[in-house]
């Protein structure tokens, strides 16, 4: 009976397909990058025809943590405005992946907990199709992935919540061999191993490429179709009780087509260049419309050596593929995701003392410590005090993580002499002053001491020009 109602679960999966309305909040539009020095070319695709904030799936393996090369990829993702999935990968070893660790996890997990990402949420792919041998150390074993999948969540969200953990894309039309492993059969060893591992993961990242042989219509429907990864999430729910709606990232997928230098002899095979930019196209009004759908990247953008170069978006010269040129013509989404909004002040030049009836320009200096680039949006601190301006950063200045920025501001003294606490909302430090009057100092006559210390406010006030600094504080590291 159970297995009656997967069935029936499934098949009703199928026939609910959207139409050709663009339910997009977000720009779901991406790609497949394999250099981290492809960022602007990526950006001017899937950031074209009115888009904002599109993907990019990108591998880092565990022999390239560099930590100044990966850093500055991340700010060219903040810059171009781009969401990274970062694939994690071993380093190839016998013609295949080696097999990663528990020691290879807690690298990676320390190293990317150590760089400042572009937006808030981090999501992270845990390897890639390892339901085949060559992708496990020449190894089917679905107890070892679960294992590493259970420790790699456990560990990277123990280094921050924000990192949002999703499996190894699956390879849905292998079959059980000595090479590959039947997904499903795969699945249910993984869940043995580790009952309830698909549960605890964020997102699901599927390879729903148009098989069989990379050539199936974006009609076609089905585990080996474009829409395989609603078989999966179908799959998850009545077989292995996912009783999540995880978000699906499609971080592979595309038609190989026939027009490269070293394929000429497949030609033949692989559907015409025209033909893969109208079956592309009709995908993408597909996925789309497919509200669990979060994020879309074929592969590959650029990519030229044998055998994969029939995927690439760009030939050798950088030019588009015809596929390519028909998603950067699609009409796409602008939004923000979520970024988290940190600084942190360096130094408040303002004086203690202030004669009544004048006015001062204060200055601070912040140092953004957060993720987003100030200047892109409005940057402003409200002031707690009638007498004290806001802090604003001024149009056309921008300021990126790490850097500092000495805002001014105008202090408007009363008519009479009180003290008054300066701060802005949201900024934790705050400064104190005095307002005083100078002509009263002439009827301190019978206190000697209150007249020198109102002797001692004005030469303070006097001393030095308006704008150098009376009252300090500095919280600065460097």
């Amino acid at each position: 009976m159970k297995k009656l109602l997967s069935i029936v679960l499934v098949i009703l999966t199928f026939l609910v397909i959207p139409g050709r309305v663009l339910a997009q909040e977000i720009n779901k539009f991406g790609i497949h990058i394999l250099d981290a020095g492809e960022v602007d070319q990526a950006a001017q695709l899937v950031n074209s025809a009115g888009g904002d904030w599109g993907w990019i799936t990108i591998v880092l393996r565990t022999n390239d943590l560099n930590q100044k090369k990966w850093q500055e990829f991340f700010n060219n993702c903040r810059r171009k405005h781009l969401i990274p999935l970062v694939r994690l990968a071993t380093e190839i070893e016998d013609e295949a992946w080696k097999k990663p660790t528990r020691d290879d996890i807690d690298q990676l997990a320390d190293f990317l907990a150590n760089i400042n990402w572009p937006v808030k949420d981090q999501y992270i792919v845990v390897f890639n199709e390892t339901n085949h041998a060559k992708e496990w150390g020449n190894d089917i074993n679905p107890i070892e992935y679960a294992q590493i999948l259970d420790y790699a969540i456990e560990k990277f969200q123990d280094k921050d919540d924000n990192f949002k953990i999703l499996n190894g894309g699956f390879d849905l039309a292998a079959n059980n061999s000595a090479e590959t492993m039947d997904v499903y059969r795969y699945w249910q060893i993984m869940n043995q191993a580790v009952p309830g591992i698909f549960n605890r993961l964020d997102g699901w990242s599927s390879h729903p490429y148009p098989n069989p042989g990379f050539i199936g219509k974006p009609t076609d429907q089905g585990r080996k179709s474009i829409l395989g990864y609603r078989w999966e999430i179908a799959t998850l729910k009545a077989d292995f009780n996912v009783n999540k709606n995880l978000p699906v990232f499609i971080s592979e997928t595309g038609w190989p087509h026939g027009q490269t230098a070293n394929n000429q002899i497949r030609n033949g095979y692989f559907l015409a260049p025209d033909k893969v930019a109208e079956y592309t196209k009709e995908a993408f009004y597909l996925w789309l419309a497919d509200n669990q759908v979060k994020a879309i990247t074929p592969f590959v953008l650029n990519y030229h050596s044998f055998p994969l170069d029939v995927f690439s978006w760009l030939d050798r010269d950088g030019q588009d593929y015809p596929h390519c040129q028909a998603i950067r013509e699609m009409k796409k989404t602008a939004w923000w995701p979520e970024q988290i909004n940190e600084w942190q002040v360096e130094i408040i030049n303002l004086p203690k003392f202030l004669p009544i009836n004048s006015s001062y320009q204060g200055k601070i200096t912040l140092k953004n410590t957060g993720q987003s680039i100030w200047g892109e949006k409005p940057l402003a601190f409200k002031s707690a005090s009638i007498l004290v301006e806001d802090i604003v950063l001024p149009s056309g200045v921008v300021i990126e993580p790490g850097q500092s920025h000495q805002f001014v501001f105008n202090i408007k003294t009363s008519e009479w002499p009180e003290t008054v606490s300066v701060s802005w909302e949201n900024l934790d430090e705050k400064a104190v002053i005095s307002f005083f009057n100078p002509s009263s100092l002439n009827s301190y006559k019978d206190n000697f001491w209150q007249k020198i210390i109102a002797l001692v406010k004005v030469w303070w006030y006097r001393k030095i020009p308006q704008n150098d600094s009376f009252y300090q504080i500095n919280n600065s590291n460097d």
